[in-house]
C-alpha cells in the first residue's frame, strides 16, 4: 500500500510557500494556479501533482521520475513504495540505535517550540502534516549513531514526528515520534495480573494510543511499578482538570492492536513528554 499524500506545499510567484490540503483544490484551480507549484510537505524537492477523477475522488501524487527527489527518510521516497518498499523503510528505522537521552532532548525541544507557537497565538498549519523535524541540538547532531551490530554509521538522523491524525497502517513497525492531544487515560490490570497503561488520543479516523507495556516500568530508569502507576494517575489528573487539550509526544514502535487501531509502544520514560513535562517532572508534581 502506498502512503497517502495528505497535503503539499504551494509556492507562489513571490517566493512564498504555504501548506495546502487536498480538499482545498479543484481540478480547474490546479490547472490555472497550482500546477508545477506544489512540492512535498516534508520539505523535499519532489514536485507534487493533483488528480481529480470523474467520480470526484481527489489525490496527490509525486511527479513521474521524481520519486527519488524525496529525502531518504521521507515515506514518499520511491524506494519505499509497495510492500517491499515499506519493508525497506522499516529496516531503516530498526537499524538505527539512538541514545534515549538524545531522544529526550529532541522531544523536549520540539514540544517547547510548539508551545511557543501556541502562546503566540499562531501554529503553522503545516505542523499537523510534517513527518520530519530538524533539531537545533548541535551536540546531538555532532554525535554518531550505531547500527544493530554496534558499527558506527555517521551522524544521528533527525527524528521524525507525525500528527496522530495521520498515522495509518503504513506506519506499522516504523519507529517514530507521534504527537497529539490526550482524550483519556487508562491504567489496566488484566486477569493475568499484567499491568499496563495507555493514553487514548483524539483522532478522527483511526484509534491511536500511546501504550505503556510492562517493558516501560521494567526499564532501569523507572523506579518501580508503583512509580509508574503514580505517573499514569498524575497524567490522568492533568487531563481531567485542564480545560484545554493536553498535548503529548511519544517515541516508539507503532504496532497493531489486537482488536482495532494502533499503539505507539513506549518503553522508556525518556521517550514521553506530556504538556512540555518529562516523566520525572510529572512525578514531582
Amino acid at each position: 500500500m502506498k502512503v497517502k499524500i495528505e497535503a503539499a506545499y504551494y509556492h507562489d510567484n513571490a517566493g512564498n510557500k504555504k501548506p495546502i490540503e487536498i480538499n482545498e483544490i479543484s481540478k480547474e484551480e490546479y490547472e490555472e494556479k497550482y500546477k508545477g507549484h506544489l512540492t512535498c510537505i516534508n520539505n523535499c524537492k519532489a514536485r507534487i501533482r493533483f488528480t481529480q477523477k470523474t467520480n470526484g475522488t481527489k489525490f496527490f501524487s509525486t511527479w513521474n521520475h521524481e520519486g527519488e527527489l524525496h529525502d531518504l527518510d521521507c515515506p514518499y521516497h520511491v524506494a519505499y513504495k509497495g510492500k517491499n518498499g515499506r519493508s525497506k523503510l522499516k529496516e531503516y528505522y530498526h537499524g538505527i540505535k539512538i541514545d534515549d537521552d538524545i531522544i529526550a532532548r529532541r522531544l523536549k525541544d520540539w514540544m517547547s517550540k510548539f508551545h511557543a507557537k501556541q502562546n503566540d497565538g499562531y501554529v503553522e498549519k503545516s505542523d499537523k502534516y510534517n513527518t520530519k523535524t530538524i533539531s537545533e541540538d548541535k551536540e546531538a547532531n555532532d554525535m554518531t549513531f550505531a547500527d544493530e551490530n554496534g558499527s558506527e554509521q555517521g551522524r544521528i538522523p533527525n527524528l521524525k514526528y507525525k500528527n496522530a491524525q495521520f498515522v495509518s497502517d503504513d506506519d506499522i513497525e516504523c519507529i517514530e515520534a507521534i504527537w497529539g492531544y490526550i482524550d483519556n487515560v487508562q491504567l489496566v490490570e488484566d486477569k493475568s495480573q499484567s499491568i499496563y497503561g495507555y493514553f487514548n488520543l483524539k483522532t478522527k479516523n483511526k484509534t491511536i494510543n500511546v501504550y505503556f507495556p510492562e517493558a516501560f516500568y521494567e526499564n532501569e530508569d523507572v523506579g518501580s511499578v508503583e512509580e509508574f502507576k503514580t505517573f499514569i494517575k498524575k497524567v490522568n489528573r492533568m487531563v481531567t482538570d485542564n480545560p484545554e487539550p493536553v498535548m503529548v509526544i511519544a517515541y516508539g514502535a507503532i504496532k497493531k492492536k489486537r482488536k482495532m487501531g494502533l499503539n505507539i509502544n513506549v518503553i522508556s520514560p525518556k521517550r514521553i513528554f506530556v504538556d512540555g513535562k518529562s516523566y520525572y517532572d510529572i512525578l514531582k508534581m
